[in-house]
């Protein structure tokens, strides 16, 4: 059970950040226009430096708030560590209704929550991106606004590979794992892009696994914020 626990919460987690859609978005639309516009060597080198950029930010992030959940549980006291845990059961429960009636925008396309001002910049980036740097820099940005949906679950998964570490040196390649898990489905969009598809085939999938998607994602952090309630606190 005390192995068990940390990986349904790893799995689960990692199912949440597989089916997360704004930086595949932003990585489907910044392809589509690199493929208009340029060759398709050029376009590959430019997909390789988003994913790059969306790899150093999903690393940075995770791996800071490691290393605070670390400081935290060591100098915390215990009445403390229950005040957060209790907090974060809160925001999983929240971020599971938010998932299912807000992720997405109420329309027939797949428009996320995030303001139309901060798409449209998105766009205008995705449009524009002239050098590695940008598409680079692209990378790195485009998950920013999700954070209300990961941070959570980076804090939740730092304290169940730490729990883990002493007694399994197996926790290590659980943390790489999880730094490389953001960048599958750019890697999926990338191979669907060489395969013939375009961003109108890649349009109509997500909306097909629209509620799909949501759902999966309500009941996953529902899961989750269960298991921490029964065996955290």
């Amino acid at each position: 059970m005390s192995v068990f626990i940390p990986l349904a919460v790893l799995a689960l987690a990692i199912l949440i950040m597989t089916f997360l859609n704004l930086t595949p978005g932003v990585y489907a639309l910044f392809s589509h226009y690199c493929h208009g516009k340029y060759h398709k060597k050029k376009a590959q080198d430019f997909s390789f430096f988003f994913i790059l950029g969306a790899e150093i930010t999903a690393s940075c992030l995770f791996l800071s708030t490691y290393l605070l959940v670390a400081i935290f549980i060591a100098d915390l006291p215990r009445i403390a560590i229950n005040c957060i845990i209790w907090i974060l059961i809160g925001l999983l429960f929240a971020l599971a209704l938010a998932s299912l009636f807000f992720y997405y925008r109420p329309n027939k396309g797949t428009q996320l929550f995030i303001p139309r001002r901060i798409a449209n910049c998105y766009n205008f980036h995705a449009r524009n991106a002239k050098t590695r740097s940008d598409a680079f820099c692209l990378g790195a940005l485009s998950g920013i606004p999700e954070l209300l949906f990961t941070l959570p679950l980076y804090i939740i998964t730092s304290g169940e590979i730490l729990k883990m570490s002493s007694t399994h040196p197996a926790s290590s390649l659980l943390t790489v794992l999880y730094i490389v898990i953001p960048i599958i489905p750019l890697f999926v969009t990338r191979f669907h892009f060489r395969h013939g598809y375009n961003l109108a085939d890649i349009e109509r999938s997500r909306v097909h696994n629209k509620n799909f998607t949501r759902i999966i994602l309500c009941v996953s952090y529902l899961l989750i914020a269960t298991l921490i309630t029964c065996f955290r606190t």
